[in-house]
């Protein structure tokens, strides 16, 4: 059933996501957004979500009610507000994404129903050459049938989105700063996974259904020409090897934060220390004021009160050793934060923050804690019992021993380092319950670190950049980004 007042459609008040998503992103074009608007709003369909990126106008615009409005208070360009636009959609639950620009708009009813009615997860509104005499001349029809015609290149007045093209691969690439080229670069990648027949593509007829200010020259552009030749220059570079070497991969499209984590689980006994470490936030104190250009997450059983600057994340408690229950915790915390871009796990009780790490990590590097002595140490030999650590230890007593209590790179990285420890607990202790391993463990997760750390050798990064000298007080603080001890 339509209801229809006043000439403005209405869902169903116990709908609580909506199936069609469009976003419309703008930057000081109030006019321009203003008749934007009121043609969406004239043929809007049923149920769906309206929201406007208003990307730091110097005025902020104003929308109508029921249009859900997000703002940058600094301009931060195309990339941003698209995958802003992406956010707001897909965390709103939409399953079709519109994502307009502000200045085109539908001019027909069901304008949506051919692009949402095609099998392709990816379409985009599509103008071969501009409307008036003046001609691009950059783009020819390499497909058409009944229902799609395919092109050669890609313009972005509004970009179609099915929510699993997105799932898939994820969002457009902040490798193009504030823009040109992020667009297409998205189309090929969803391409490349083998998603859509061809990279750019439209619905046949869509001219009838769509309005484009760029197409018919009836607007300035809201990027002044000077700054859109650089981008183009220096983006058109990245885009072209891309595209010629049929490049596909995620890219995170939520907004990024970095995240400092440590753990503080006193339910159970510390088998280094033999009782339970006290559950006070001060503790965590001097961690927490340290952490910079960070969220500084603490993962707890037993704490209620968290250290200034610090947010709690309470965690089931569960009978495993501590040590290595906190991998465990931490990879499940950030398999459910995607928005993590660098992340370090840190002991919270004796590592310091001296300067911040973030503008100086590098993708691929994992960055890890270590301390001036070899393998060859008599208290790893002694409290690490099993077989595989037995065999490590005898293998590498000449190298460099690593310290679990830093470890940061980027969150996939983080976690496959994180999930790899926890794997080899669990391997161990089936070991032990089929009897294939002594009833003897070990203390903590120093040598299973060891190992794990290991099979990304030729990507560690450890040394006076990462920390102090272990156990120093601080030799090497004016150099390196973490104290520890």
């Amino acid at each position: 059933m339509n209801v229809v007042i006043d000439g403005v459609k209405y869902a169903p008040a116990n709908n609580p996501t909506s199936n069609i998503g469009i976003a419309i992103s703008t930057h000081n074009r109030h006019e321009v957004l203003s008749r934007a608007l009121e043609h969406h709003l004239k043929y809007l369909p049923y149920g769906a979500l309206v929201v406007v990126i208003d990307d730091g106008s110097k005025k902020p615009v104003t929308v109508p009610d029921g249009v859900r409005l997000i703002r940058h208070d600094m301009s931060q360009g195309i990339v941003a507000s698209k995958n802003a636009s992406l956010e707001a959609l897909m965390d709103a639950g939409c399953e079709q994404l519109f994502l307009w620009d502000d200045d085109a708009w539908p001019v027909a009813e069901n304008w949506h129903q051919p692009y949402i009615d095609s099998p392709e997860p990816h379409l985009a509104y599509q103008f071969l050459d501009l409307a008036g005499p003046r001609k691009l001349r950059d783009m020819n029809i390499l497909f058409q049938d009944a229902q799609h015609i395919a092109y050669t290149g890609q313009r972005g007045v509004m970009l179609y989105y099915h929510r699993s093209a997105v799932n898939k691969v994820g969002g457009f690439d902040p490798v193009y700063g504030r823009g040109m080229y992020e667009h297409p670069d998205l189309a090929l990648r969803i391409h490349n996974a083998g998603l859509t027949s061809w990279a750019f593509a439209d619905v046949v007829g869509s001219e009838r259904l769509i309005h484009s200010c760029d197409e018919h020259e009836t607007v300035d552009r809201s990027l002044p020409g000077a700054e859109r030749q650089a981008l183009v220059a220096k983006n058109s570079v990245i885009y072209s090897h891309r595209r010629d070497s049929f490049y596909t991969g995620y890219v995170e499209y939520r907004q990024q934060r970095n995240v400092v984590i440590t753990t503080l689980l006193t339910s159970q006994p510390d088998p280094q220390r033999g009782s339970k470490m006290a559950a006070t936030p001060d503790l965590l104190s001097k961690w927490a004021a340290s952490v910079k250009s960070a969220d500084a997450v603490v993962l707890v059983d037993e704490l209620e009160t968290a250290p200034a600057g610090a947010t709690l994340h309470r965690v089931p408690d569960v009978a495993m050793n501590v040590y290595f229950r906190r991998w465990l915790h931490i990879y499940q915390h950030l398999r459910d934060h995607p928005e993590y871009r660098w992340v370090w796990c840190t002991d919270g009780t004796d590592v310091e923050m001296l300067h911040e790490p973030w503008q100086e990590m590098e993708p691929g590097k994992i960055y890890v804690g270590s301390e001036p002595k070899t393998y060859a140490d008599a208290w790893a030999a002694a409290n690490h019992p099993e077989a595989c650590y037995q065999q490590f230890l005898t293998q590498h007593r000449k190298d460099l021993m690593l310290n679990a209590g830093l470890l940061g790179g980027s969150r996939a990285e983080v976690m496959a380092v994180a999930h790899g420890i926890v794997r080899l607990y669990y391997h161990i202790e089936s070991l032990r319950c089929w009897k294939k391993e002594g009833a003897a463990s070990a203390i903590g997760d120093m040598i299973a670190f060891a190992i794990v750390a290991h099979r990304y050798s030729d990507r560690l990064v450890t040394g006076p950049r990462v920390h102090t000298v272990f156990k120093s007080n601080g030799i090497g603080k004016d150099y390196a980004w973490w104290q520890h001890k």
